[in-house]
């Protein structure tokens, strides 16, 4: 029975290391997957953002060719 817990505690302490390298790395992974995640909703918020600011200046501008359409029209008023 003390040889078998010998190995196994041997076993242990010779895997430790690949153990803790497994570990860092998947912490690592999710620390970067959760970065690229946070990047990917700014970016796709920007890109709303910018879609609603596009709207609003076409908008404005077919506001003013429409008043300027108008002043063409009825240059009296």
């Amino acid at each position: 029975m003390d040889f078998l817990l010998a190995f196994v505690l041997t076993g242990l302490v010779a895997s430790s290391g690949w153990i803790v390298w497994g570990l860092g790395r998947s912490w690592a992974r999710a620390r970067y997957r959760r970065h690229e995640l946070q990047l990917a909703r700014a970016r796709s918020t920007a890109e709303v953002r910018q879609a609603e600011l596009t709207a609003e200046v076409r908008e404005m501008e077919l506001a003013n060719e429409t008043y300027q359409d108008f002043v063409r029209r009825h240059p009296e008023r």
